[in-house]
């Protein structure tokens, strides 16, 4: 495909957005409108003395609340477009985009407010309340608000089946084959959301130039090393590449330079991968200390507010849930004991936060004379399992006594899934990160291609969760999970 079709496309794309986000909010008001006068035929009119007196009632004109429907349309659509939403940017499972969704229409909603209120005001306030019913304005906020959310879910969706199969998405070099660069790829197979599509390798190892690296073992994923550095811009036009993703962390600051200098100078469009270790340390805030400049860790602000909120969300849902699953977890459990011999549950030491032990529970999945702190199975041809418990694995639903972990307050509905102590005894400094909060039932690795591999091969998924903790995020995580149980079944 062209570099002219692939612009187009996007364009459409973008342009798709916008025609959607418009008409989502317009067709939202109208509903609104609609179902509030729905089955209420004397509500049609109001009484209005103060404009006529010697009529008690006039009309509420529809043409008039449509007129609101599309100045909210139009600031909306404003509003989006200033918040970058209609750029090619994105982030995993899309929180940031649907956080600025939601903070986006509240700010658009009360903009438009202001102007009303400020252009109407000359009409005295009864006349002004009703001209304009708060309670209509209200019913369709929230289905304007729901349908853009629905809409975006779905062409993020049509997104990503064009992106899998090539179309649409920009061409990129990744710039070093080693483990940085790997996962580079990896991440933009697994999320074809960043509109970039992986051409290949470019790495000052002459050895390699040439190559095939293999990037993704479990799925056979693999990227030819088309040559070195200094032939880069060389490299970018044969393989029709319009951006180079840098990923040479173990560069010292003076070679990185270098490398950037090359592509500035050659108006080559590039973009830097940091290391693990300085993703760990990137919130950081400049401090004095009498005349002394100091670097410090920031907290989010908002932390202890949303974790009370998640911990409040924690018991409320893992309550509700153990109430309401309470049959499932007699039938599993009385299929467990007359399958296999041995109890339903299945109990292990792990380590949560803070470095503390505790006791998780599962529903036992294998038989009762494999060893407990063995590996764990990959395969679900793994002979250790019973036929059920191959069942009970592929739906998730093995993790559900966890819920009494959740609400016993050693784990949470969403976080880093809790390791045995033996493998916590290896970690490193990085690796101990994942102590810093509440192990969780489900997480980003959970829901992502590679839970397939064993979670401290990914620290990566961790380190983004720790970095991007947010209640939306936990909401979203945990919408996939049910979405993926229900497909496993």
């Amino acid at each position: 495909m062209s570099r002219l079709m692939r612009q187009w496309i996007a364009d459409a794309l973008h342009l798709l957005r916008v025609a959607a986000d418009f008409a989502t909010v317009y067709a939202s008001f109208y509903l609104g409108y609609q179902l509030y006068f729905l089955g209420k035929p004397h509500e049609w009119s109001v009484w209005l003395p103060e404009l006529r007196p010697d009529l008690y009632y006039l009309p509420v004109e529809r043409n008039h609340f449509l007129t609101v429907a599309l100045g909210v349309s139009l600031m909306t659509v404003l509003v989006y477009a200033a918040k970058g939403l209609y750029r090619d940017d994105t982030s995993v499972l899309h929180v940031r985009e649907y956080r600025s969704v939601m903070s986006g229409f509240v700010i658009a909603c009360l903009l438009f407010l202001a102007l009303y209120y400020i252009y109407f005001a000359y009409l005295g306030p009864r006349i002004r309340e009703k001209l304009f019913s708060r309670r209509i304005f209200s019913y369709a906020s929230a289905f304007s608000l729901a349908g853009i959310l629905a809409v975006r879910v779905t062409i993020n969706r049509i997104q990503h089946r064009l992106h899998r199969r090539g179309i649409g998405a920009r061409r990129v070099l990744i710039y070093g084959a080693g483990a940085t660069g790997r996962l580079v790829a990896r991440r933009l197979s697994e999320f074809p959301a960043f509109s970039l599509l992986a051409a290949g390798f470019v790495d000052d190892d002459e050895t390699l130039a040439g190559t095939t690296v293999v990037f993704d073992q479990a799925r056979g994923y693999s990227l030819p090393v088309l040559g070195t550095g200094s032939h880069l811009e060389e490299l970018m036009r044969s393989a029709g590449a319009t951006e180079v993703l840098v990923a040479l962390p173990s560069k010292t600051p003076e070679q990185n330079m270098q490398v950037m200098n090359y592509c500035r100078g050659r108006g080559i469009r590039f973009r830097f991968v940091p290391h693990v270790y300085e993703m760990a340390v990137q919130r950081t805030v400049m401090q004095d200390l009498a005349g002394i400049p100091v670097i410090a860790l920031r907290e989010p602000s908002h932390r202890y507010v949303y974790l009370f909120c998640k911990r409040l969300a924690d018991v409320a849902l893992s309550a509700a849930a153990l109430v309401v699953l309470s049959p499932l977890f007699l039938a599993i459990a009385l299929v467990i004991r007359m399958r296999s011999p041995g109890p339903a549950l299945f109990v292990q030491e792990r380590v949560g936060l803070g470095g503390k032990t505790f006791r998780m529970l599962k529903f036992r999945t294998m038989y009762v004379d494999a060893d407990p702190y063995a590996v764990t199975p990959k395969s679900q041809r793994d002979r250790r399992i019973t036929p059920f418990g191959r069942w009970l694995r592929r739906t998730s639903l093995d993790e559900l006594p966890q819920l009494i972990n959740v609400l016993a307050g050693s784990m949470s509905l969403v976080g880093p899934r809790p390791e045995m102590p033996f493998i916590v005894a290896t970690y490193d400094d990085l690796h101990r990160e994942r102590l810093r909060v509440k192990p969780g039932i489900t997480g980003l690795w959970q829901i992502s291609a590679d839970r397939r591999v064993a979670i401290h091969e990914n620290m990566d998924y961790d380190l983004y969760y720790l970095h991007e903790q947010s209640f939306l995020l936990d909401v979203v995580i945990l919408v996939q999970t049910v979405f993926l149980a229900f497909r496993g079944i």
